[in-house]
């Protein structure tokens, strides 16, 4: 589990920053998914770390976009789902 601190640094972060994390772990998830697949890897925890880094990072940037509609008033009310 990440610090606390190393957390509140990411959510310090801007989108653009935030996007370009996104890009780098979904790089380095596909590299490992690759290598993998063709046995040059031998265990598949660096394939889980590497998805729940990137629902991390998407975890981050939704709350970023939420806070940013939250700042400028454009809240808009979500349907329920049933």
């Amino acid at each position: 589990m990440k610090s606390k601190q190393e957390l509140q640094e990411r959510r310090e972060r801007g989108i653009p920053e935030l996007e370009v994390e996104l890009k780098e772990a979904r790089n380095r998830l596909f590299q490992d998914r690759v290598r993998f697949a063709t046995r040059n890897l031998d265990n598949s925890n660096p394939l889980r770390v590497g998805r729940k880094r990137v629902a991390r990072v998407l975890t981050l940037l939704r709350e970023a976009e939420l806070k940013e509609q939250t700042a400028t008033g454009a809240v808009k009310a979500r349907r329920k789902r049933r």
